[in-house]
């Protein structure tokens, strides 16, 4: 009985934690990247600022190309920068 109570316990951890895992996994956007490869390719330093735009401008929230647009020249992204750089963060 004891066995059956470590195995079942053992095996209910496993499945905890394989839940945990799914559900707190962020999914990888190419989008995503594109955004942010512009950018380093155009001269920026891409650092939580310039990651946190793109990620916001592949999103589906309502306005992520302007959010994009507005996060990414409030640090200093040139306007024909940022309006390429949020349109490949937009391209599915």
């Amino acid at each position: 009985m004891n066995m059956k109570k470590r195995a079942g316990g053992v095996l209910a951890a496993v499945f905890a934690a394989a839940a945990l895992s799914l559900l707190t996994a962020v999914p990888a956007s190419a989008d995503q990247g594109d955004c942010q490869y512009y950018l380093h390719e155009a001269g920026y330093n891409v650092g939580p600022k310039v990651e946190s735009a793109c990620s916001f401008g592949a999103s589906t929230e309502m306005g992520a190309f302007s959010g994009c647009y507005v996060l990414l020249v409030d640090i200093g992204v040139r306007k024909s920068d940022a309006v390429a750089a949020c349109s490949a963060a937009g391209e599915a």
